[in-house]
């Protein structure tokens, strides 16, 4: 590989993952970590000492030290802790978030130290950079980065501050499900023909109708939430175990910090098994304490029996769909297909739902939980030729 001396680094910085690509020798060439995965968690874990642990690493500090391991900090970036989307992460996580004095961008708490969600947000954009000059040898100081559609002013501008701190120099902040509509090499693109980018990721849901001519892709439309995404899905199943478990043993499993995450990090298990089976297994080990001894959370779970907590969330992302399909002046029948992203975009209800609301075919690509990212190093690589004003 020999990237140019302009190289730039298109990162998808993702609710659950983040991802960075870049495009050399016409090749596209995906930043790894350490276990040469592309799909680096986005997570950031604050030692008692040392420095802090990013991705995979990190990760693995939520079962112990739940406390201390910051994830879905894309929620927090350039809003206030009294936003909605801070709010839902609050109740779930184990980590603290707290309304700086002065007012701003909410703050995380780590080992008794406050951090702009900013801070926490370089550190991945970080670790991506310093991955990406190891993998291709030379230092890199410039990135596309990715945001939702619904990100407001201070959103963007909260995220150049993250580059900044990174080492990276942000050229151009562009919405993610237009990202994805560029990285599409399949049918379904066709010159004069709306084309619905149905992005689900794993904390916000965005809605674009975009159109080819020729070479460029114009947005005609856009519309999403930024409270909606898979950790929603994985928290709707958690709160129906955590009732369960109170009508059978009258024990709240969220007042437990460490317990409550492992059952939500079970539940995206689940989840994610549950896409490509018809029943899975949801397993804590040792989650209760009895006079016998430990007693595991065990049970078989048919994937029906689990949709039922996820109804309302799809249907939320049909509605933004319909709002977008509204403002473009479009019909569902006047679409050429719906482009399917993010990893959310693998369960079943989901595609279920989009064929039976649109009545149009959709398109699924290979790789959908990377399609932003590749979109962005395409972006990068090619500039104003792929996008229109």
């Amino acid at each position: 590989m020999s990237p140019s001396p302009e190289s730039v680094l298109g990162i998808d910085l993702g609710t659950t993952f983040c991802t960075a690509a870049l495009l050399s020798d016409g090749r596209l060439h995906y930043v790894l970590d350490g276990r040469g995965d592309a799909c680096i968690p986005s997570v950031v874990h604050f030692p008692r000492r040392g420095p802090p642990l990013i991705g995979a690493d990190a990760d693995r500090m939520r079962a112990s030290d739940p406390a201390n391991t910051i994830w879905g900090i894309k929620r927090l970036i350039g809003k206030a802790a009294e936003a909605a989307s801070a709010r839902i992460l609050d109740a779930s996580a184990a980590f603290t978030i707290r309304a700086p004095p002065g007012g701003g961008e909410a703050e995380i708490v780590a080992r008794d130290v406050r951090y702009r969600a900013s801070e926490v947000a370089s550190l991945l954009l970080r670790y991506l950079r310093e991955q990406a000059q190891a993998r291709f040898g030379r230092r890199i100081g410039k990135a596309i980065v990715t945001v939702p559609v619904t990100a407001t002013a201070e959103v963007k501008k909260a995220m150049i501050d993250c580059g900044k701190m990174a080492g990276l120099e942000i050229t151009r902040i562009v919405a993610e499900p237009v990202a994805g509509a560029l990285a599409h090499a399949g049918p379904g693109l066709k010159d004069g023909v709306p084309l619905l980018v149905f992005d689900f990721g794993g904390g916000t849901f965005d809605a674009t109708v975009v159109l080819r001519q020729g070479t460029l892709i114009r947005v005609l439309s856009a519309d999403g939430d930024d409270c909606l995404g898979g950790h929603d899905f994985d928290l709707a199943f958690a709160r129906s175990i955590a009732d369960a478990v109170w009508r059978s043993r009258k024990v709240d499993v969220t007042h437990d910090l460490v317990l409550w995450d492992r059952i939500q990090r079970q539940s995206e298990q689940v989840k994610r098994a549950l896409s490509f089976a018809e029943s899975a297994r949801f397993h804590v080990p040792e989650a209760f304490s009895a006079e016998s001894g430990p007693t595991d959370l065990d049970a078989q779970l048919r994937r029906e029996q689990v949709e039922g907590h996820w109804t309302e969330l799809v249907e939320r992302s049909i509605e933004a769909c319909s709002r977008a399909l509204q403002q473009a002046g479009a019909r569902p029948d006047q679409l050429g297909a719906v482009l399917l992203i993010g990893g959310t975009s693998y369960i079943p209800l989901v595609r279920r739902r989009v064929a039976q609301s649109f009545q149009r075919p959709y398109l699924v690509e290979e790789e959908p939980q990377t399609a932003v990212a590749r979109g962005a190093a395409l972006l990068a690589a090619r500039g104003a030729s792929l996008l229109a004003a």
